[in-house]
């Protein structure tokens, strides 16, 4: 994960879009993107080079990260994230009969074990660089009763704690520039509560929250109300923009 920040910094070096003479830009990312995004800022690099943040489906990593362990842990954003402790298991998409081969990775085009494997790493590098908790093993929301691996085969194969994981690199309080965080209400896994924004607007200075309404659930620039996709993209622009004004 760590590594993958520096990848943001890499591309836009290289690219020659940082143009302006303190090497800034702005970022808008998506999912495991906006994770990657908001540990850039954890990081330090990304908290002087970000003119704008535009976070698609992810809150503030501190509030999604307490959201699922700790003392303020949301129940219902703990059981939708029960899918990540079955795609962290060593050799998860081999596990339980090829579970997840057979569910997520075929419905995402990866029809192979070893390309879909690499792209679940994601989540292992998520929770080991410390950018975001691991909820303790429990209930299972929608997801994780989707990929069907019992809770007993998760917690026999399972090289983490069965009663979570800290997030250990905290982003702290964001006062250097614009955030958005934009999130669909439908979305069965990063949950769109109104409390997140609210908890996010705690620790941004210059925040703005669109809580995107059903049927616009994960992938929000793709929902089926092109209104609403229209009011994301209008959303983003002003972020930007804010900048200059």
């Amino acid at each position: 994960y760590d590594k993958l920040v520096g990848d943001i910094f890499s591309i836009v070096n290289a690219s020659g879009l940082n143009q302006n003479p303190e090497g800034k830009f702005h970022l808008v990312a998506h999912d495991q993107g906006a994770r990657v995004g908001w540990h850039a800022i954890g990081l330090g690099e990304g908290r002087y080079r970000f003119l704008s943040y535009s976070s698609l489906s992810i809150p503030h990593s501190d509030v999604f990260s307490d959201s699922l362990y700790g003392p303020s842990a949301d129940t219902d954003q703990q059981a939708a994230s029960q899918y990540v402790r079955m795609m962290v298991l060593p050799n998860s998409t081999t596990a339980y009969n090829d579970a997840i081969l057979n569910t997520v990775c075929k419905s995402f085009s990866h029809m192979d074990q070893a390309s879909c494997q690499r792209a679940l790493w994601w989540y292992n590098g998520a929770i080991d660089s410390g950018a975001m908790a691991l909820a303790p093993l429990g209930p299972y929301g929608y997801v994780a009763k989707y990929i069907g691996i019992p809770p007993d085969v998760v917690a026999n194969m399972t090289q983490y704690p069965l009663d979570g994981v800290p997030q250990t690199v905290k982003i702290g309080y964001v006062k250097e520039f614009p955030v958005l965080y934009s999130c669909g209400a439908s979305d069965g896994s990063d949950l769109c509560k109104t409390k997140f924004g609210d908890e996010s607007g705690k620790l941004i200075e210059k925040f703005k929250y669109l809580r995107l309404n059903a049927p616009c659930s994960h992938n929000i620039l793709k929902c089926p109300d092109s209104a609403q996709v229209q009011q994301l993209q209008d959303a983003i622009v002003a972020n930007i923009q804010s900048v200059y004004a």
